[in-house]
């Protein structure tokens, strides 16, 4: 959690610069996760009143607790104290915690040179945990384990990078509203469909995360943009686009 005040736009009171926090009557907080996303105090055992005074993340992209006070600001920290018990406290809905997030995807060489150069194609896509998808992983090394192990190449395989675009409709299983949405869409009772990747996108849904999975199956290729392979079976790297 990190605490902050001054006159220089903070929602705080006064508003003014002093020597210290103390001081203040009211600062400014936000919250930060052991994880690459906004933290979601929604999902966090924060009392309502002082939970009230926090924005949503969806609107602007982190939470910001406006004018808390010191009594405040102790509930927060016996709520993050909680928290550190629950893995997914503080997961934000995919559609804020996934926006712009960099991801990873391993293949063969010639796969990987056919997505730079065409597109992702749902057609050669694999089935795995969560059907007909494009799966990527978080991390460039996870994406290459990934591929070595369902896959018969002798070589290492080639990674590709990707963007997700903001506007994506990711669902993150480990927030609760996101798990509810996947129950209720029906689509977990036809995971071993042909034409799931598109049901999906019918129903809202441009992709699913699950840690349990350890990646991200995308069912929409076009809130994804390929960035370029970072690493080849050589171990050479290659330079990414602007």
């Amino acid at each position: 959690m990190s605490a902050q005040a001054d006159h220089a736009g903070y929602r705080c009171s006064p508003a003014r610069r002093l020597d210290t926090l103390e001081e203040y009557d009211t600062v400014e907080v936000v919250i930060y996760g052991p994880f690459q996303m906004a933290v979601d105090p929604t999902t966090m055992e924060i009392p309502g009143d002082v939970l009230a005074k926090f924005t949503s993340p969806e609107e602007d992209g982190v939470a910001i607790g406006c004018y808390l006070t010191m009594d405040d600001i102790s509930k927060v920290e016996l709520a993050i104290a909680r928290a550190s018990l629950n893995p997914n406290a503080g997961i934000p809905r995919g559609t804020t915690g996934w926006a712009g997030r960099r991801v990873f995807h391993g293949a063969s060489e010639d796969d990987a040179h056919d997505i730079e150069e065409n597109g992702i194609s749902m057609t050669k896509s694999s089935k795995g945990y969560f059907g007909e998808a494009f799966y990527v992983a978080e991390e460039e090394e996870l994406a290459r384990s990934n591929y070595a192990e369902f896959s018969d190449d002798e070589n290492d395989g080639a990674v590709l990078e990707f963007v997700i675009a903001h506007e994506a409709r990711i669902l993150d299983l480990r927030n609760s509203k996101d798990a509810e949405k996947w129950q209720t869409s029906g689509l977990e009772r036809h995971l071993g469909e042909q034409g799931l990747a598109g049901e999906a996108v019918r129903k809202g849904i441009d992709g699913v995360y699950d840690r349990s999975v350890g990646g991200l199956a995308i069912y929409n290729p076009d809130i994804i943009r390929c960035l370029g392979m970072v690493s080849k079976p050589s171990g050479e790297l290659t330079s990414s686009p602007p």
